[in-house]
């Protein structure tokens, strides 16, 4: 993260503990499933003005738009892809209601954008722009987060030969690829998820390559890796930071092991640990199989999550389940 940024969130909570990166469970909160069908719905991204989830329903190859105060409301916005044709993979939302979709077809890689109508899906086929993005295969976890501060995009997790991190600029609906950034970590790590964050800081995910926990790395705009730091959880699914910059949320599967990490949705918290940054992961609502996570305003979050049939749940964040800052120093300062 920029220094500027870092200050919103990763110092702002900072405390001395021994146990910096321990696990622990938080609560409550109020866990309310929306009556909304969720069938294959695999990826979630939020509205500039944050009153808007766009989907991805991989079971009919469509973009549906769901409106998480209003339950049991979703509809198409990008029609079901013909079978053969390109299928979205991955998306995110951009200003002026237009969504831009990672697509695939076979090995063939594109990044196609479209316009969100009320009550006209647009035609799959005929997108506004589509840029390819060259050929690649094997297993992908393809993830995207879009800057709210400047015209750019980011898109994670392409097969090889793709760089692990591109940067798209965006002008209204016309896109263009911008140069490749040096990334450190090399094979070593791999992006799964990705977030913007409060100061316009790239803030990925990254798997290890082998057993692990994951990385919380943040880069500047190009591409210099200012931050990285282990998030103490494995099998991360997403990341979102909340409207207001205040708290970091991931969601991740279960891990057995002699310390248990229950699947479900984690606040990463802010720590010092032998005077040096760090991250404390909390566990503040177990899920069952988690997919997909949005932030919708400064505490309140979409989860998609369980199994066939998935279910897809507002979390509301009550005050006393977020850290006090306060009250870190002043717990330290009695300890």
């Amino acid at each position: 993260m920029g220094r500027r940024g870092l200050a919103a969130w990763l110092l702002a909570a900072a405390c001395s503990t021994s146990a910096a990166c321990s696990t622990s469970v938080a609560g409550p909160v109020d866990v309310m499933p929306l009556g909304i069908e969720a069938g294959g719905i695999s990826g979630l991204a939020t509205s500039p003005n944050g009153q808007t989830i766009y989907g991805i329903d991989e079971s009919q190859r469509s973009v549906v738009v769901i409106e998480p105060f209003v339950g049991g409301r979703r509809r198409d916005v990008v029609s079901p892809a013909a079978n053969g044709g390109p299928h979205p993979v991955s998306l995110t939302a951009l200003p002026g209601d237009i969504i831009a979709v990672v697509c695939r077809s076979g090995d063939d890689w594109s990044l196609q954008t479209y316009r969100a109508r009320p009550g006209e899906p647009a035609d799959p086929a005929r997108p506004l722009q589509e840029v390819p993005l060259g050929r690649g295969d094997g297993l992908e976890t393809v993830a995207m987060a879009a800057s709210r501060i400047r015209g750019w995009f980011a898109v994670t997790g392409l097969p090889p030969p793709h760089p692990p991190v591109m940067r798209m600029a965006f002008a209204g609906p016309g896109v263009r690829r911008r140069p490749d950034e040096p990334r450190p970590g090399g094979a070593a790590s791999r992006p799964v998820a990705v977030a913007v964050g409060p100061a316009d800081e790239l803030v990925t995910i990254e798997a290890a390559a082998h057993e692990g926990t994951a990385s919380l790395v943040a880069t500047g705009h190009g591409g210099r890796e200012l931050l990285r730091l282990d998030t103490g959880l494995a099998d991360v699914r997403g990341v979102a930071f909340a409207r207001d910059g205040s708290s970091l949320w991931v969601i991740a599967g279960a891990v057995a092991g002699p310390v248990p990490q229950p699947a479900g949705l984690w606040r990463l918290d802010a720590v010092l640990h032998d005077d040096r940054q760090a991250v404390r992961p909390t566990c503040v609502a177990p899920l069952d199989d988690p997919q997909a996570l949005a932030a919708i305003s400064d505490r309140s979050l979409v989860v998609v999550h369980g199994s066939q049939p998935r279910t897809i749940s507002r979390i509301e964040v009550t005050a006393d389940t977020v850290v006090d800052p306060e009250d870190d120093r002043r717990e330290e300062g009695e300890r």
